[in-house]
């Protein structure tokens, strides 16, 4: 890697990146934001110009906490050990109220089953960027460029133009990719236009540093505490070398007053009284604001951190929610530089990180605002109650703790782009698209559905998704067991008529493939074309046997990984499930070493038949992390050890199928029908049933719709011919028509 300063008098620029070439990828910005993109993109093999304004990295003390989920993505680049070294653990954050009183300790060490890192990280964000800096150097494709401020940009065909203040106008810097990680005052920004909605508080924050150690006088203080008061509410936060202490200024009181010696000195005592001064190396005053981009991406430029997003920092999740930004954008553009359709690529970055930032991130940190500083004695009771009873339920704080920890947002990013990011976008929203937006939101529950009836009759039941079975399409096709009779041309066509009626997403099952690895890829292709949202493939061998049966075999691992590739590789939006029924033949161990190839292979969701346990579904999840997991609940099978649902979100179950129920029900009603009939002459249905029945095929609408139609052309033909509606012209027989 070459580094260069752009003040320097022969203005050098390196082979391979001066300004008449074409850049695969630049990032502006060398902040934490900037250098986590640039490491990732260079680390999958890109070549990378890195432009910085400053003459060096910033060495000022901002961010300084790295949660746990920022920490699992900086383990993957190779640097999250040497930033433990300048870091300290904080496993313990706490709620206070300004009296000392203690309203919730969040003990995140209950996530240590989920990662390896149940606790935040106190280091300052420059040591990160140094770190990172340290990595880059000897990577030959990267540039570091400082003294390197971007003035403005312009998007060209495919391509983004850079000019710096000195560029000339017919040759600016050129890149493929860009990425806009140039703060808050962002020129990228500002230069193509993007408006920066939100808002400033009228309370500017204050924050010193002290090397006052706070734990001397309050043994119990975590080193992250938020600290509630009508009053003057703050936050201690403890970092390796001080205590960082957060205040608010009232819109009266200017900075100067502020930032005194003696108002300084006298919030500090507030908080704890010595007889002798704090020790206050450093203070400052800043305004805050909660605004974001309108969105994220103008053809190839992505916004990413403060140029993208700016909340106020209760929370400490604006430095995370930026390198997740960074980290989103390096998957989106080495898909884009792999072969995947550029607009989509851009569209789905900014959809998944604006949401993260609007609906996560910023309600967060406007949440921890509002309840550190009510007023309401009420509210703050109620409030005061609300953590009381979140200590008391494990499932609620484990919730909260991972809201904190910002996996909820960075999962539902990682999720979707796994799922979404190397199909090619078709139409407005694809059933495949949909399905995987209701996959980030908890288990989705699938009823079976086998034709139009049980189809709009799931969906008038509320149900966002139903599942087709092959069981219950061969029954009802065929009149066969599901012991592979059901060919890909009858599913298919089954699945059009459903479609054809229903705009719910259909997960349907695909059986072993209808063949080897070029049928399971016009599977895909045929079953996408009909309307499935989802294709679930097994490993059994065929025929296969329904999956409650004995005699069931498996096809070897490479075999299914094949079929799984081609699968991936032939659909542009529907997901795609792997199947294992290994856990019976096999063994645990067996099933997991498959579903780890099968979601290395590319399976959107993994299911492993027969496990119902929560042991055994906290170990396929650990197995598989970041792939939701499907399960079955066929009456074929016993499921009574099935934890409840909060538990199933737990570990990692994103999908239920019910594949036979409504075949079950629909046959038993059908047989106790036929004996009534044949007993007594009578079928014991009524006609409120048949109205029912009619009114969900739709039978009222679709009249009203006729008549109003024949009203219309009605109307239409008595205004041509000039005689009032219901007679004809002259009184008499209508004229003849030759």
């Amino acid at each position: 890697m070459e580094i260069i300063d752009s003040s320097a008098a022969d203005e050098r620029v390196p082979q391979g990146s001066s300004a008449n070439d074409m850049n695969t990828v630049v990032v502006a910005g060398m902040g934490p934001v900037g250098m986590v993109a640039a490491l990732k993109l260079a680390q999958l093999g890109h070549q990378v110009l890195v432009l910085e304004a400053g003459p060096d990295l910033a060495e000022e003390s901002r961010a300084s906490t790295f949660h746990p989920s920022s920490l699992e993505l900086l383990e993957q680049l190779g640097v999250v050990d040497e930033l433990h070294e300048v870091g300290l653990k904080a496993p313990v954050f706490q709620y206070r109220e300004r009296t000392g009183a203690v309203l919730s300790e969040m003990d995140m060490s209950l996530l240590a089953d989920e990662t390896r890192y149940p606790y935040r990280l106190q280091s300052e964000q420059n040591n990160l960027t140094r770190i990172i800096r340290d990595r880059l150097l000897p990577m030959p494709n990267v540039t570091l460029r400082f003294s390197s401020p971007v003035q403005r940009v312009e998007q060209g065909d495919r391509h983004a133009r850079i000019f710096l203040p000195d560029t000339d106008r017919d040759h600016p810097i050129l890149a493929r990719w860009l990425v806009a990680a140039d703060g808050a005052q962002s020129s990228i920004r500002r230069s193509l236009g993007i408006s920066f909605e939100g808002r400033t508080y009228d309370e500017r924050f204050l924050v010193l540093s002290t090397t006052h150690d706070f734990r001397a006088d309050l043994p119990d203080l975590a080193y992250v505490s938020y600290i509630s008061d009508p009053q003057e509410w703050g936050v201690l936060l403890r970092t390796p070398g001080h205590w960082r202490v957060l205040f608010p200024v009232r819109d009266a009181e200017s900075d100067e007053h502020a930032l005194s010696a003696a108002v300084t000195q006298d919030r500090l005592q507030r908080i704890v009284a010595r007889p002798e001064p704090y020790d206050i190396p450093h203070a400052s005053i800043y305004k805050v604001n909660m605004r974001a981009a309108a969105t994220f991406a103008v053809g190839r430029i992505l916004l990413a951190g403060d140029a993208a997003h700016v909340n106020n920092p209760l929370g400490g999740m604006g430095m995370n929610s930026g390198i997740h930004d960074a980290w989103a954008a390096a998957l989106c553009i080495d898909a884009a530089l792999g072969g995947t359709d550029a607009d989509h690529v851009a569209r789905l970055y900014s959809e998944l990180r604006r949401d993260a930032a609007l609906n996560h991130v910023q309600a967060a940190a406007q949440r921890n605002y509002d309840s550190m500083r009510e007023d309401d004695d009420a509210e703050r009771e109620a409030r005061a109650e609300s953590l009381s009873a979140m200590d008391r339920d494990l499932l609620d704080k484990r919730r909260h703790l991972r809201r904190s920890a910002m996996f909820t947002s960075l999962r539902i990013t990682l999720g979707r782009l796994a799922r979404e990011l190397h199909a090619v976008r078709e139409g407005d929203r694809p059933a495949g698209r949909r399905l995987s937006e209701l996959l980030c939101h908890g288990p989705v529950l699938a009823p079976g559905a086998h034709d139009g009836v049980t189809v709009r009759a799931v969906q008038k039941a509320g149900f966002a998704a139903a599942y087709v079975s092959g069981s219950a399409v061969s029954a009802v096709a065929l009149g066969q067991p599901d012991l592979g009779y059901l060919g890909l041309a009858e599913m298919a066509e089954q699945v059009r008529r459903m479609a054809s009626i229903s705009d719910l997403p259909l997960i349907v099952d695909g059986d072993t493939g209808y063949g080897g690895v070029l049928q399971v890829g016009a599977a895909v292709t045929r079953l996408e074309h009909a309307g499935a949202a989802a294709v679930q493939f097994e490993d059994q061998v065929a025929p296969k046997r329904c999956g409650q049966t004995s005699g069931r075999q498996v096809v070897p691992i490479e075999e299914m990984v094949a079929k799984i590739e081609m699968a991936v590789t032939r659909r542009r939006s529907t997901l795609v499930i792997a199947r294992t029924d290994a856990l019976a033949v096999e063994g645990l161990e067996s099933a997991l070493a498959r579903v780890r190839a099968y979601a290395a292979a590319g399976a959107d969701l993994v299911f492993v038949e027969g496990a119902y346990t929560e042991e055994s579904l906290r170990t396929i999840r650990a197995a598989v992390p970041g792939t939701p997991l499907m399960i079955n609940l066929s009456e074929a099978g016993d499921h009574s050890a099935l934890p409840p649902t909060r538990i199933l979100q737990e570990c990692g179950v994103g999908l239920l199928i019910y594949p036979v129920a409504p075949i079950l029900a629909s046959a038993q009603a059908a047989a106790q029908t036929y004996q009534a009939i044949r007993s007594t002459g009578r079928s014991d249905r009524t006609g409120t049933e048949w109205s029912r029945f009619t009114d969900l095929l739709g039978l009222p609408g679709q009249l009203a719709e006729a008549e109003l139609l024949a009203a219309s052309a009605a109307l239409a033909t008595s205004t041509r011919t000039g005689a009032p509606e219901g007679s004809h012209a002259g009184g008499g027989s209508p004229p003849e028509r030759f």
